[in-house]
C-alpha cells in the first residue's frame, strides 16, 4: 500500500524534507521529484484499502481530494490508483493546492498501514525502538517478568 507525494515545481514551496520523528519510526530524506508515487496510490479507508470501484464512488462526495484519482487497475491489494494531476514530466500541476496527505507524504501511519515507499524514494523510515527494547525495559521496571504470561 502507498500514499502518494506531488513533485516539487520551481519557484514554490520546497518538498519536505529533513527528519521527522513520529512515535514508532523516524523518517529522513528529502523528495526526490521522480513523481512514482503519483502512480501507484493505494487509498486507504478505515484502516483498509479501497478494493472496489463501487466504494470508490461511494466515497468521493465525502472525500473531495478523492477527485484527485482516477482507478487504473484492480490488484490482490485493492485498487490501484494514479494522481489525474501528475503531468507529463512527472511532476505536479497542481502543487501549490495538493492535499493534504500530498503535503504530509511519507507518513508513518502508511508504514504503519504495511504501505511501502516507491523505488528510488528519496525518503526512508528508521524503526525507533524495537519490539524487544519495549519489552527489556518493561522487564528493567519490572512491570513484566520474563516467563510469565499476561492476561
Amino acid at each position: 500500500m502507498r500514499e502518494m507525494i506531488y513533485a516539487f515545481l520551481p519557484g514554490k514551496e520546497r518538498p519536505q524534507s529533513g527528519t521527522v520523528q513520529g512515535k514508532y519510526y523516524t523518517r529522513t530524506g528529502a523528495c526526490n521529484q521522480c513523481g512514482r508515487c503519483c502512480e501507484d496510490i493505494y487509498l486507504i479507508h478505515n484502516d483498509r484499502t479501497i478494493d472496489s470501484a463501487e466504494l470508490f464512488e461511494e466515497l468521493k462526495p465525502h472525500n473531495p481530494e478523492y477527485e484527485y484519482f482516477e482507478p487504473v487497475r484492480e490488484t490482490s491489494e485493492g485498487i490501484q490508483f494514479k494522481c489525474k494531476h501528475l503531468g507529463p514530466d512527472k511532476r505536479c500541476t497542481v502543487y501549490a493546492k495538493r492535499p493534504d496527505f500530498c503535503r504530509n507524504y511519507p507518513s508513518e501511519k502508511s508504514i504503519l498501514l504495511g504501505g511501502n515507499l516507491a523505488e528510488g524514494c528519496g525518503y526512508s523510515f528508521e524503526l525507533i525502538r524495537t519490539f524487544q527494547d519495549v519489552l527489556a525495559q518493561a522487564a528493567e521496571k519490572k512491570t513484566l517478568k520474563p516467563g510469565k504470561l499476561l492476561s
